[in-house]
């Protein structure tokens, strides 16, 4: 088979180029308006549906099938995981959806089709092999670690794959359809990224590991024996890279960003002052979840495969032909919900990125492609600010404006490396000022803090070493117009050493831009999940499943209780959105996985208010004696007394 000369984009450099991780993160003002009728769930609460009833891709491969037919074969994600395979046939646009032999769950982050046209995935802990021809999966086995990050075949026909978080190898015997762990290979203090592999012709298998120190290494199946080629100063903050050449030998480098070039062969490494580059490169279809191979054997191509619009564009010489299809979705991601002065519900949806508005009175769903993955969001007078990943992005949409591409909504700023994953927006009025703090980028640790003054359209980064080093911001309240009390996160960027010890809280002076002070208010809490000041107090949540109270004038914590195990914990996602404030009264609800609870005003104790018949997986916001709030992929409400 030829090899899509862009199979390997973006395979160990998922830091930088991170539409591997998303899909396509680019502005789509496609968008299907979808009307219907709440469901009465009982008890208060109903169900709108399906916020964004799509799927995303995770690996697409074009083949031969039944026949010698063109097939299309793509990974199917939804909010629930990896879910199906969805096989296309290149000439109706007839489909088949294959539900995977095991529980949905998890993601393919990396896919091959091997030389005898089997098309292999690794995720939520199984591994399983399908065969195109057959139109079934032929292979399922529970597997040894969580996730494949990389997959390639040896000169024998053997079937790799390493895998997440704990860096394992497994290689899998097509003749004997036999599975076999080789165990976890490499032990760091972090999860590990093992985002590229490759076997030379020795037999040797090469793994390239990153992001938090990057290592290169060699193992041999026949003795067992682990090398690791890496030492010292070899090792980089990054992501290494390798790949195995026609001339037998495995090439590689310990850092994408800067690294030269390293000779790998029969387990020795022999490191050359030559620049890393892809040369004569032996073809494989394998990748990370952004593999798009698109050459099928017969000379014809996918020119296009869009999830959304449910479109398959052929081409081949005498030109192109265009398919609709259909498959199955329960929907994407939704990370949370807010409502817009208008009485729109907003949110965002992630796998595809998009975003959605919800017309109450209609019942109506729009969603359009969003500017990558909408984790939180502020709503402010006629704007709704959201916090994009992984972008690091801070994008306002207009209530009172049009949709229009890259007017609005429109992006104000970015930071990636200090707000890549955000979870907090905060908007200080008197100051004109918007805050965006989350966790950095991969392999990092601490967050920062991006300042946007929506007055003088300047932008601004604090590290967290002008914050609280070695955590990010997770929560965030306005105690008056220029002072600001933030919650952290001892966790650190994704694949990142955590350092600190427990989370703070700390007093920020938004004018100054300066931290006045930090306290460990609550001993051993890992993180601050929410903020909300009411009156001279602050109400919070500590580590998902403690209810507190804190005075910021005596700083010092006045109450404290244990969300009730029949309600918790509260909601956990990016940007849990926990407490949801009814404007008449200052009433304060505190939004779990199980119902909802309100705080007594008085005794600050926590009363139950209702459980829910679904499960709560993001908040929340109040509209119209409502609150709304999200589970899996649906919109959903609680009807208030």
């Amino acid at each position: 088979m030829q090899k899509n000369k862009n199979y390997r984009k973006g395979l160990p450099a998922i830091r930088t180029k991170m539409s591997v991780l998303l899909g396509c993160v680019c502005l789509s003002l496609c968008c299907l308006p979808v009307s219907g009728f709440a469901q009465n769930l009982g008890n208060g609460f109903y169900d709108y549906g399906v916020a964004c009833p799509k799927s995303n891709d995770r690996g697409i491969v074009a083949t031969t099938g039944a026949g010698g037919r063109n097939v299309v074969l793509a990974w199917l994600f939804d909010h629930r995981g990896g879910y199906a395979l969805l096989s296309i046939d290149a000439a109706s646009g007839a489909t088949q959806q294959f539900s995977v032999p095991f529980a949905p769950g998890d993601a393919p982050y990396a896919s091959i089709l091997s030389s005898k046209n089997k098309f292999y995935g690794y995720f939520n802990r199984n591994f399983a092999e399908f065969d195109p021809v057959k139109n079934a999966f032929t292979f399922s086995q529970k597997g040894f670690d969580l996730t494949a990050m990389s997959f390639t075949e040896d000169d024998n026909g053997r079937i790799w794959a390493a895998t997440y978080p704990n860096c394992g190898l497994v290689a899998y015997e097509p003749g004997t359809k036999e599975l076999v762990n080789y165990g976890f290979l490499n032990k760091e203090p972090w999860m590990q990224y093992p985002r590229a592999l490759a076997a030379d012709a020795k037999g040797w298998i090469y793994i390239a590991v990153g992001p938090t120190e990057t290592q290169i290494l060699a193992f041999n199946p026949q003795t067992k024996e682990t090398r690791k080629l890496l030492n010292g100063a070899q090792r980089q903050k990054g992501w290494p890279s390798l790949y195995r050449a026609l001339d037998g030998k495995v090439y590689a480098t310990a850092s994408e960003e800067s690294g030269k070039s390293i000779r790998l062969f029969n387990g020795v490494a022999d490191f050359t002052e030559q620049a890393f580059k892809v040369v004569n490169e032996k073809p494989y279809i394998a990748g990370s979840q952004n593999l798009f191979y698109k050459k099928f054997p017969d000379g014809s191509a996918i020119k296009s495969l869009d999830l959304g619009d449910r479109e398959l564009v052929i081409k081949n010489t005498t030109g192109e032909k265009k398919l609709k299809f259909t498959y199955t979705s329960e929907g994407s991601l939704v990370m949370g919900v807010d409502v817009t002065a208008r009485g729109q519900l907003i949110g965002g949806a992630t796998f595809p990125m998009r975003y959605f508005i919800f017309d109450p009175a209609a019942n109506k769903f729009e969603d359009y492609g969003a500017y990558g993955q909408f984790n939180t969001s502020e709503a402010f007078k006629n704007y709704v600010y959201f916090g994009a990943y992984p972008q690091g992005g801070l994008v306002r949409y207009n209530a009172d404006q049009a949709i229009s591409k890259g007017a609005n909504p429109v992006v104000l700023a970015t930071d990636k490396q200090h707000v890549h994953r955000p979870h907090r927006v905060l908007v200080l009025e008197q100051l004109n000022k918007v805050l965006l703090t989350g966790t950095p980028e991969y392999g990092y640790t601490g967050g920062g803090m991006l300042i946007y003054n929506n007055k003088e359209k300047t932008v601004k980064t604090l590290s967290d070493s002008s914050l609280i080093p070695d955590q990010s911001t997770m929560s965030m309240t306005e105690l008056d117009p220029a002072t600001v009390l933030g919650g952290t996160t001892t966790a650190p960027g994704t694949g990142g050493l955590k350092k600190a010890k427990e989370a703070t809280l700390y007093l920020f002076d938004a004018k100054n831009l300066k931290v006045t002070w930090r306290g460990n208010v609550l001993a051993g809490t890992q993180t601050y999940d929410d903020l909300c000041k009411i009156g001279k107090v602050v109400y919070g949540i500590a580590d998902s499943k403690w209810f507190f109270v804190f005075d910021p004038s005596s700083r010092a914590i006045i109450y404290k209780e244990a969300i009730p195990d029949a309600f918790g914990p509260v909601v956990t996602v990016q940007s849990p959105r926990v407490f949801v404030r009814r404007p008449s009264g200052n009433a304060l609800y505190v939004i779990c996985k199980k119902g909802i609870l309100k705080v007594n005003a008085s005794s600050f104790k926590l009363e139950k208010v209702a459980q829910s018949p679904v499960a709560i997986e993001a908040g929340g916001t109040y509209y119209n004696n409502k609150i709304y709030f999200i589970s899996g992929s649906h919109l959903c409400s609680y009807q208030l007394n």
